[in-house]
């Protein structure tokens, strides 16, 4: 959503400074496929204008719609960050990343640090919000672990199968609090308080489901 001026009309300038890097990569992203705007909407069933507003940093993707972006170009959502790690060694099967700056963003309400992954297995971000809204329900199809490290995040959970988020059952976990999410398990996040929250997220791909179901033992 564009930012509005003092006298109320929208800004013309980009939300910040890691609206513009990830609006970029999502754009270098796209022309790397031979991709359009309007086939990317379809794709990730986002609108053509709101994805032009994102690749000018104009608005900000949600992280359910990050998920969705991601796996359309077949990159980890950590790929779309801004915040990546100043110094990382990499092999085959040990990712080292190392510290960076963890400050609070002068401007903007979020921020995101790529963590160690493996690609196409375990991956893990760190995040800071002060979004107080929830945006909408978001799923994916990894399986999720969220740590809340400082603040109180506030978690929405539908009340029924294709609820709306407006009737969003919630659940407030404050620091030391952690969640799980199974793969495709509609939620949605934010602040329960301005002064924000940060959270550890770890994801992983989902078990492959049973291809046969274990036979029934049965008396004679």
């Amino acid at each position: 959503m564009a930012r509005p001026n003092s006298d109320g009309r929208p800004s013309t300038a980009p939300l910040d400074d890691e609206a513009v890097v990830m609006g970029g990569r999502i754009r270098s992203l796209r022309r790397a496929r031979g991709q359009t705007l309007v086939q990317l909407a379809v794709a990730t069933g986002m609108s053509q204008p709101f994805l032009s507003l994102v690749e000018r940093g104009h608005a900000r993707l949600s992280i359910a719609s990050m998920n969705r972006v991601a796996a359309e170009f077949g990159v980890q959502p950590g790929d779309l960050l801004a915040h990546r790690p100043p110094r990382r060694s990499t092999t085959d099967h040990i990712d080292l990343v190392y510290s960076a700056d963890r400050e609070r963003p002068h401007h903007g309400d979020r921020s995101i640090w790529q963590l160690a992954e493996l690609p196409g297995s375990i991956g893990g971000i760190e995040m800071f919000s002060a979004e107080t809204v929830f945006t909408e329900f978001g799923e994916h199809d990894d399986d999720e672990f969220v740590y809340v490290l400082a603040g109180t995040l506030d978690v929405g959970l539908e009340d029924r199968a294709g609820g709306s988020i407006a009737d969003a059952v919630v659940e407030s976990l404050p620091a030391g609090s952690s969640v799980t999410f199974a793969a495709g398990t509609r939620h949605a996040w934010r602040a329960a308080s301005s002064s924000g929250f940060r959270l550890l997220v770890v994801t992983a791909p989902a078990p492959a489901a049973e291809v046969t179901a274990a036979p029934t033992s049965r008396r004679p």
